[in-house]
């Protein structure tokens, strides 16, 4: 074998090696290191205090998601190699219906460290369910339930406000393919929870519409009682695409008695996510950097994500 023909011989033997036994660039720790952990669905979402938050799951109480989780803590990126980072919460379900099933909201309650955790509906009567957890010591807990008070289709939206002394509960259902939906709101009341009587309005839908349209999946009230919502496309494929919407609708207010009265103003649209199926909107107030508007999505097989809106 001359010189040449050796050379090219040894040549194939390399390459062939090399498809045999890839040559890696780093270690498998480092490898570990550089995967980022996906964020679950973010259903529902209410911001807690700093940078911190509380995202629900909506896993279904069944056989092959008994495990998946149901809540979590998510905190806002401090680097870029940490990015957010979210922990599940191992909460104890009160009550016989076990674990929660498709929980799709999370409500703050004001003035306190109380929130409440609200199933869609969507599973049946034996999980139309709304948890009362609270917060303290880096620690949640559940510490009553109470059945949903009025008869629900599939509710994604629902959110407590304060006017005056009272608190208020709203929630609004779905709708998928209408081009409306009602906003409801009652009083509320805790320990042990109880709702007044609801009143209604009609909120129509702007953008997105059509089937696959959902006019109200996440709701959020901010301090001075202005109205978020978000609209969302789904074509009924866990692989997208979607679109999303989040407006600025109105405001509660305190009518002539002092009780609380929805105004819904003309739609505000805040951001159009394109790909993106946002199911949570939550407002984050402080003194350093004022009012923020975070989303979060589920994107079934993508997972989540946790932004700031502009």
């Amino acid at each position: 074998m001359n010189t040449i023909k050796l050379k090219i011989h040894l040549c194939w033997i390399a390459m062939l090696l090399i498809m045999m036994f890839p040559v890696s660039s780093c270690t498998d720790d480092e490898q570990d290191q550089l995967v980022p952990s996906v964020i679950p669905d973010l259903s529902g979402m209410t911001w807690v205090a700093d940078d911190l938050f509380i995202a629900v799951h909506d896993a279904k109480y069944t056989p092959d998601e008994d495990d998946w989780p149901r809540v979590s803590f998510l905190w806002l990126p401090v680097s870029e190699q940490e990015g957010v980072i979210w922990n599940t919460v191992d909460l104890e379900f009160p009550g016989p219906g076990g674990k929660s099933s498709d929980l799709e909201s999370a409500c703050s309650i004001p003035g306190g460290s109380d929130f409440l955790l609200v199933e869609s509906g969507q599973e049946g009567e034996d999980y139309r369910r709304i948890f009362h957890a609270s917060y303290g010591d880096g620690k949640l807990q559940i510490v009553s339930y109470t059945n949903w008070p009025v008869e629900i289709d599939n509710v994604e939206a629902s959110e407590v406000c304060q006017v005056g002394e009272q608190l208020v509960f709203l929630y609004a259902e779905r709708a998928e393919g209408l081009d409306s939906t009602m906003l409801r709101w009652a009083d509320l009341s805790l320990n042990p929870i109880a709702f007044g009587e609801f009143q209604e309005v009609i909120y129509r839908a702007v953008d997105p519409l059509g089937p696959g349209a959902r006019p109200i999946v996440a709701l959020d009230v901010d301090s001075d009682g202005f109205i978020y919502i978000v609209s969302a496309y789904d074509p009924d494929s866990d692989e997208g695409p979607y679109r999303s919407v989040v407006w600025q609708v109105g405001r509660v207010i305190a009518g002539e008695g002092g009780e609380a009265e929805v105004i819904l103003d003309e739609n505000k649209r805040l951001a159009s996510l394109d790909g993106l199926k946002v199911e949570s909107v939550a407002i984050r107030e402080t003194a350093e950097d004022g009012r923020q508007v975070f989303i979060g999505t589920d994107d079934e097989y993508y997972g989540g994500i946790l932004r700031l809106l502009p």
